[in-house]
């Protein structure tokens, strides 16, 4: 059965990205499941697996400083570092992934790949996704270093500044915030797919957002919205069971942790990791359709390809 090819060059408003959204989701559903669970499933299953034992030592270690004295931090450090950098890893893998099947999609159709060209489309692209992640990284920490400064300084010195100049960016970064996730999610994208710099990728992102700032700001924090209530229903019985276990540890002084909370932890954040490629998929059909109100390149090709089509109609009549 022929199954219509999706444009992704189209100017959508807000309605039609998130319908676009679902009816991709609809149309590629078991293939674009199997290409998460396969490829970037074991990664994610790796860092749930992590978080799953970092909750339960920081359950324990919580109930321990209760009833002793000694810093709990150095307790379960290697538990939470080995969590972050598997949590790091994975999500590395799963936008890489999420994009490699659009990008597959784009250039084959529907039915026309496998989970095979998705994890070939990653590999290709996987020195570009550790460059993007490693600059960006260092470039936010020196940002973030300077502003923490900035603020110690000004508090030291005159501490109304400091926390005004701290209320001020707090209130900034809510208005901020959610563009820039959008920009640091796409910049993948534009790297893989047009192989430009990370800093002229990130640029693009900004080109194309330009005179877009709001409507990208509703789109994200709707998405984020709607991702988040069905994510808060993944993991809500791991953090009822995770209270139960608290209360139970509090009452009882101390006490192992069950494996069966490893293993409903472990099940929940898998689900619920696994759901971020859906806002991914939103990010980049709200990318395709801010490029395409600028470039105008998806009309360009339909009308070339309707001019290809006369043209070879007119050539079989005669």
């Amino acid at each position: 059965m022929n199954q219509e090819k999706i444009n992704f060059r189209q100017v959508r408003d807000f309605g039609e990205t998130f319908n676009v959204t679902v009816k991709f989701l609809r149309q590629n559903f078991k293939l674009f499941f199997q290409s998460l669970i396969f490829i970037a499933g074991p990664f994610v299953l790796v860092s749930a697996i992590a978080g799953a034992f970092y909750q339960s030592s920081a359950i324990e270690i919580s109930t321990l400083s209760r009833f002793t004295s000694g810093n709990p931090l150095a307790q379960y450090g290697w538990s939470f570092l080995i969590f972050l950098l598997s949590a790091l890893v994975s999500g590395i893998v799963l936008i890489g992934t999420t994009y490699s099947f659009m990008i597959n999609y784009m250039e084959k159709g529907p039915n026309g790949f496998t989970v095979n060209d998705v994890a070939n489309k990653l590999i290709q692209n996987i020195t570009n996704l550790l460059i993007v992640f490693i600059v960006l990284t260092l470039l936010a920490i020196v940002i973030f270093a300077v502003i923490a400064g900035i603020i110690i300084g000004l508090t030291t010195a005159v501490p109304f500044l400091g926390i005004l100049f701290a209320l001020a960016f707090i209130f900034g970064m809510l208005i901020l915030f959610p563009p820039l996730m959008w920009q640091l999610s796409v910049v993948y994208l534009v790297k893989m797919q047009e192989d430009r710099g990370v800093f002229e990728s990130f640029g693009r992102t900004r080109e194309v957002m330009r005179g877009n700032f709001w409507w990208t700001w509703v789109i994200v924090v709707c998405a984020a919205i709607a991702i988040g209530i069905v994510g808060f229903v993944f993991t809500l019985p791991q953090v009822v069971y995770q209270m139960v276990l608290l209360i139970s540890h509090m009452k009882n002084g101390g006490g192992e942790t069950p494996v069966a909370f490893l293993i409903i932890a472990t099940i929940c954040t898998f689900c619920s990791t696994i759901l971020y490629s859906v806002l991914y998929v939103i990010n980049a059909f709200h990318y395709y359709s801010l490029a395409e109100a600028k470039d105008g390149v998806g009309l360009m090709e339909r009308i070339n390809e309707i001019g290809n089509t006369t043209q070879s109609n007119v050539e079989q009549q005669y």
